[in-house]
């Protein structure tokens, strides 16, 4: 498996590169080519051609969950002849805020299934369990085991006149089977890290060796974070390859748990697993 981090909040050595808020991966594995996550622009896209990404090869693009900074780079992929199929969890296109008192941001995609159907794309929806290939799947409807994995209470959906929390519904990860156990790949993790890898777990009942991406931990407190770590060595996991949202407590608090190994994926960084 090849994992190229095509656009994150920092840069690696590759300073040609761009790094902007925002998180995109390019995945290669033995049997299937995908593009996960798409940035916040098109400069994901200048990202992705100086990286030399085998665009008209990839087979499905998958869209982590709604928001502008994993999804508003996707049309300009599609503007240079993206057709794979677009795989996102139920309510991606939902109308998603970030709202404080009377102010309310629009965090969205920025496109809809419109969009998609002009452009002749296939949407696909992962509701639950998805199976692409004989060793890639994706999973949705993360069990809520850890209470204190709350979503902060500014993210919104609009609602007819109104206003519900966005419990991030849509969000979906990616497992990969390796020879001896499992790799996750998320985008925020929004419900939670240790919910979407406990499902993960629930669901194969294997290792979970690694994980990479987003873990919405940038709000967190020194607690909650040493919890988190605590339990993913329970998973069995080697190494962390962190990005985008995890926040600079993580990236110090990391570094006291040397066996978990534990690297930032900034824009150009790689991993290559077996």
């Amino acid at each position: 498996m090849k994992l190229v981090t095509v656009m994150d909040n920092r840069g690696g050595e590759n300073h040609g590169l761009i790094s902007e808020h925002g998180l995109s991966f390019y995945a290669e594995f033995p049997t299937l080519k995908v593009l996960f996550d798409f940035g916040p622009g098109k400069d994901t896209l200048a990202n992705a051609r100086k990286l030399d990404i085998p665009l008209p090869e990839i087979q499905y693009a998958i869209g982590s969950h709604g928001h502008y900074d994993h999804a508003g780079g996707y049309p300009a992929f599609v503007d240079v002849g993206l057709k794979a199929p677009l795989v996102t969890g139920k309510g991606y296109f939902l109308e998603k805020y970030g709202v404080e008192d009377i102010r309310a941001t629009y965090l969205g995609t920025g496109f809809d299934e419109s969009y998609l159907q002009q452009k002749g794309i296939r949407h696909v929806e992962c509701d639950g369990f998805l199976q692409l290939t004989e060793d890639v799947f994706l999973l949705s409807g993360f069990t809520q085991r850890y209470p204190f994995e709350t979503i902060p209470e500014r993210f919104k959906l609009r609602d007819g006149d109104g206003w519900r929390p966005d419990r991030f519904d849509d969000e979906i990860c990616l497992v990969h089977q390796l020879k001896d156990g499992l790799f996750v790949l998320v985008g925020c993790s929004h419900p939670g890290i240790l919910n979407i890898l406990s499902t993960v777990e629930d669901w194969f009942h294997q290792p979970i060796l690694g994980v990479a991406g987003g873990t919405h931990l940038m709000e967190a407190d020194e607690a909650r974070i040493r919890k988190t770590l605590d339990v993913m060595k329970g998973f069995g996991m080697k190494f962390i390859g962190f990005n985008h949202c995890t926040g600079e407590r993580f990236r110090q608090l990391v570094t006291e748990v040397p066996e978990l190994h534990a690297v930032y994926l900034g824009a150009g960084d790689s991993l290559f697993l077996e």
